[in-house]
Parts: C-alpha cells; sequence; structure tokens
C-alpha cells in the first residue's frame, strides 16, 4: 500500500463533529466509488506521512490510540474517537487513496468543556 500525499486534493465536503471531553465520538465518512479502496484518518493538511492517523483496509477495522476506523465494504467508513481530550479540537481528513489524486472528505472536529449536573431525585 502507497500513499501519495499531495498539496493538491480532492476534497468532497465539509463535515462539523461536536462531542465533549472524556467522550466518545463517532461520524461517517462516505465516498463514492470506494468499495476496495485504502481510506485513512489524517491531520489537517495531510501532506506528510506522519500527518496520517489510522489507514484501514476495504471491509476491515483499523484502531490506533484513541481513533478506530470501521470500513463497512461500500465506500464508506465509520470514525470513533475515544475519550475526547480539549487538544482533539482541530481539522482532520477522511481519506480514498486513488490513482492520481486522493479525494478528502474535511472534518472539523470541535471538542467541549462537559459541563455536568447533577441531579437528586427523592422518592
Amino acid at each position: 500500500m502507497a500513499f501519495m500525499l499531495l498539496p493538491q486534493r480532492n476534497c468532497v465536503t465539509v463535515k462539523g463533529v461536536e462531542g465533549f471531553e472524556g467522550r466518545n465520538v463517532s461520524f461517517q465518512c462516505s465516498h463514492t466509488l470506494a468499495w476496495k479502496n485504502h481510506k485513512y484518518f489524517c491531520k489537517d493538511p495531510c501532506t506528510r506521512m506522519e500527518d496520517i492517523l489510522v489507514t484501514v483496509e476495504s471491509g476491515r477495522r483499523a484502531e490506533s490510540r484513541r481513533i478506530t476506523l470501521v470500513d463497512s465494504g461500500n465506500g464508506s467508513f465509520s470514525v470513533t474517537f475515544s475519550h475526547l481530550q480539549l487538544s482533539d479540537s482541530q481539522k482532520y481528513r477522511c481519506g480514498v487513496d486513488r490513482p492520481g489524486l486522493d479525494s478528502y472528505i474535511d472534518v472539523q472536529l470541535t471538542v467541549m468543556k462537559c459541563t455536568c449536573i447533577i441531579l437528586f431525585l427523592l422518592a
């Protein structure tokens, strides 16, 4: 598997994702005509190999640190961030390895501080 990361990109869409500190968040990334392609999740700008956080093969599951990718085998894959941290708030990309230019979905992840309210119910 060889990834060719280039500054130019074929950006499909922009997705906003929100979650709370300490919680998990999951979202889908869907690409057309990508059921057999390798997929990956990377930090913006995704121009260096070290920007890639996780890669997954078609129909498989892959995990690295707190990020899990599950490829459904139909062109879409799910991304799950576990134990969100405020520092996770940034721009990421869901990428598909393609001949020529890879296709991307830009993902803006916003992690919010969790303000917990505890209610006591008296019976």
